[in-house]
């Protein structure tokens, strides 16, 4: 779904910049129905922010429209924020939803951004120097939507302090970082509220998608602490065999998962559920980690938390 969304953008944007004060008559046609007026005097109750908004969206709209291959169903901007180092510019977050033709009407939503200052819009910024692409470097806050009773894996939710981690057990940084995090927040149940959400890396980890239904069959069957103990376990496995990956889960756990342990509805939904959640905040790499809604770039923030008294 990511690489959809690239594409679609990619294509969306073609030019590298786009005057969208070209959405104008879009918009204007898309009222015809109300007076000259009513459209004047609903203009005139919108912010310079919200007008220029609804001028982006009409231009998003109108381009992804002409695509066969789909059918855009909404469209709506999440998020907007400043970009610090380039004034009057604002980096917009979009999620899409689309229709694909082809697909007997499957509907997915994808997610992008791109930035604007009021009449221009681009897809990126790079910068010459280091070549680094801005865009990379900026995400969307985390709504608390994110912090569900069923996610916390550590912690009281009343604690004042919530981190979100996406994270795939196979993933080797993962491996020597999760386990320091899982043991602060299990020690530290006052300060400290850790939501957990899968994220398996499948194109690297091709037995990621085994082991996290193994263990969430585990935890369903009432097994404490199942991710702590995977994460010190690391299972390296490199096979896409599903009958080998569980051999070796189960004698290392000590459990009984089996493959229709792992098909459960259930479990299917929460696999799923929680691969949406992470295309939502556009994750591309483990372990990304959110303090109090912030995306937490040195992964150490919780370390200031359980340092003080």
């Amino acid at each position: 779904m990511r690489l959809m969304s690239k594409l679609l953008m990619t294509t969306l944007l073609a030019g590298s910049i786009l005057n969208v004060a070209c959405a104008r008559e879009d918009a204007h046609t898309t009222e015809k129905k109300s007076t000259k007026s009513e459209v004047v005097k609903k203009n005139s109750k919108l912010t310079d922010e919200q007008k220029h908004q609804k001028r982006l969206l009409e231009y998003v709209k109108r381009a992804i429209s002409v695509n066969k291959n789909y059918k855009l169903k909404g469209i709506r901007i999440r998020q907007a924020k400043d970009v610090k180092d380039l004034p009057g510019w604002k980096v917009y977050f979009l999620d899409i939803d689309l229709e694909l033709l082809q697909q007997k009407g499957k509907q997915i939503t994808v997610h992008d951004k791109i930035f604007s200052n009021g009449k221009y819009i681009v897809r990126d910024f790079i910068n010459i120097v280091n070549r680094s692409s801005l865009k990379d470097k900026l995400v969307p806050d985390m709504d608390p939507s994110f912090y569900r009773k069923d996610h916390l894996i550590y912690g009281k939710e009343s604690a004042p302090n919530k981190i979100v981690v996406f994270s795939d057990p196979i993933c080797p940084f993962c491996q020597g970082y999760l386990p320091k995090l899982l043991k602060a927040a299990k020690e530290n149940p006052d300060k400290i509220a850790l939501y957990y959400y899968h994220f398996p890396l499948i194109m690297l980890h091709k037995e990621a998608p085994t082991v996290i239904k193994a263990a969430m069959a585990a935890e369903k069957k009432g097994m404490k602490d199942v991710m702590q103990k995977v994460y010190d376990i690391k299972f390296n496995i490199d096979t896409s065999d599903e009958k080998k990956i569980l051999s070796v889960f189960n004698k290392k756990m000590g459990t009984h998962i089996t493959s229709k342990d792992i098909h459960a509805k259930d479990i299917e939904a929460r696999y799923n559920f929680d691969k949406k959640y992470a295309d939502k905040m556009m994750i591309s790499g483990t372990p990304t980690v959110y303090f109090n809604g912030k995306k937490d770039f040195s992964r150490k923030k919780y370390l200031e938390v359980i340092k003080k008294k």
